[in-house]
């Protein structure tokens, strides 16, 4: 609760001010004050926040950087992660609160990215935009969007990179590929001087693509390519149209951040340990990599050949509920009225098979009715995520992979804004084994 100080109160400091003495950033301290960790005050006249010195010195103790980890531990794991399923409104989707973020959120059924709702941001904004607002918090300027731009045409495979993918092999599943580069990235990161986390993520987003290429021959760059002129270049080694560079903006973009999840919780863990962006991503990508996290779009794959191949989508279904599965792509946990991104994508989908034909669509459409039918479920991201995908004529296998590409965007994110104010993430567990027994 914001007070008025008294005029014979302590020494009041600003909020820039105490900030500056506290060494963290003005978002920071706000933070502190919204968790109750600081107070703050009003002057009877005018609205600027004001802070008494003498809690900024108790403050300082616990939360002063040093060498980027904290001098003590702020308040214990349990006033900030559960370990049981938190108290919740009716209604309310199940979770248990983990961390506090500002990257992005689920505001009455809605995403939205820093507060941008993700249908304008899908018809405005390039994914470069969108990397550099996830990232820095506010809209960049033209200049810094163009040299992430640039960053990404111009990106060349390191060469330990290289020997890395020739070690996994051309055939290693995509998302492998995608994790092979990472630890040869972090090795060059050290051999060179020093560079901001900011220009570490755009190195780390300019080669994700190129681990995808089909070919280990060099690709070359189009004229200030984007991220999804440069992965149709790379990915189909095909000519590339302005509206298939389009389509995979949107896609790119609703695949960019979604809060946490398994993945994106696995980057804030090994973020909080001080490891850098590309320890980050690697934790990331192992993460999708299980097939209960990130398998969903390999399924989905599966199923879309069956059914090219002859099979009935009503023995398809009915294959699932056999083994007590979902329909791959359908039902998610934060939309049981159906995910926006979804929606998004399908009118994406749409767009392209007027262009490139209908029939992957309309078998797309005929599953999604006849789930709705069956078990009143709605498709998720995944289901139309691998549809446009599969539209643009990418390999099979490549929508899980797109997706990473795309959602990178929010580990760095979300890694980021944990190096900004970070705990080391320690939660407890709770014990079920025997009680204490001794060796004898």
């Amino acid at each position: 609760m914001v007070t008025t100080p008294s005029e014979d109160r302590t020494e009041m400091l600003n909020a820039r001010e105490a900030a500056e003495h506290l060494g963290v950033k003005l978002s920071t301290l706000y933070a502190y004050v919204s968790r109750g960790w600081l107070k703050s005050y009003r002057r009877k006249v005018g609205r600027q926040a004001l802070y008494r010195r003498v809690d900024i010195e108790s403050l300082r103790g616990v939360v002063t950087p040093e060498r980027g980890r904290r001098g003590r531990s702020l308040p214990e794991a349990s006033s900030w992660v559960t370990v049981a399923q938190p108290p919740r409104t009716e209604g309310a989707p199940p979770g248990v609160i983990v961390a506090e973020s500002a990257v992005s959120s689920i505001i009455d059924k809605r995403l939205v990215y820093r507060g941008y709702l993700i249908e304008e941001i899908a018809e405005r904004a390039s994914f470069e935009e969108v990397c550099l607002l996830l990232w820095r918090g506010e809209r960049a300027s033209s200049e810094e969007v163009e040299a992430l731009r640039a960053e990404i045409s111009g990106a060349r495979m390191p060469v330990s990179a290289a020997a890395a993918l020739a070690a996994v092999g051309q055939d290693a599943p995509p998302l492998l590929r995608l994790a092979a580069v990472m630890p040869s990235l972090a090795a060059l990161e050290r051999s060179q001087a020093p560079r901001s986390h900011i220009r570490q993520a755009m190195l780390l987003m300019s080669v994700m693509p190129l681990a995808l290429a089909r070919s280990t021959v060099t690709v070359a760059a189009g004229e200030q390519d984007g991220m999804a002129a440069r992965l149709l270049r790379i990915a189909r080694d095909s000519e590339v149209r302005d509206w298939e560079i389009a389509a995979l903006e949107r896609v790119l973009i609703a695949c960019a951040e979604h809060e946490i999840n398994a993945s994106t919780f696995a980057a804030r863990v090994v973020a909080s340990s001080g490891a850098d962006l590309y320890a980050c991503t690697l934790a990331a990508l192992c993460s999708l990599s299980g097939p209960i996290h990130g398998g969903s779009c390999d399924r989905i794959e599966r199923m879309f050949a069956q059914l090219a191949g002859g099979g009935r989508i009503a023995a398809c279904l009915e294959e699932f509920a056999r083994e007590q599965a979902l329909p791959p792509g359908f039902g998610h946990v934060m939309y049981p009225a159906g995910d926006p991104r979804a929606a998004l994508l399908k009118d994406v989908a749409t767009r392209i098979a007027r262009r490139r034909g209908r029939r992957l669509f309309e078998t797309a459409l005929r599953v999604e009715e006849a789930v709705w039918k069956a078990q009143r479920l709605r498709p998720n991201l995944d289901f139309y995520l691998t549809v446009c995908v599969h539209l643009l004529e990418f390999p099979t296998g490549l929508p899980s992979a797109i997706f990473a590409v795309g959602r990178a965007a929010g580990w760095i994110a979300h890694s980021l804004e944990q190096y900004a104010d970070n705990r080391l993430i320690r939660p407890r567990i709770r014990y079920r084994g025997p009680a204490i027994r001794h060796w004898s």
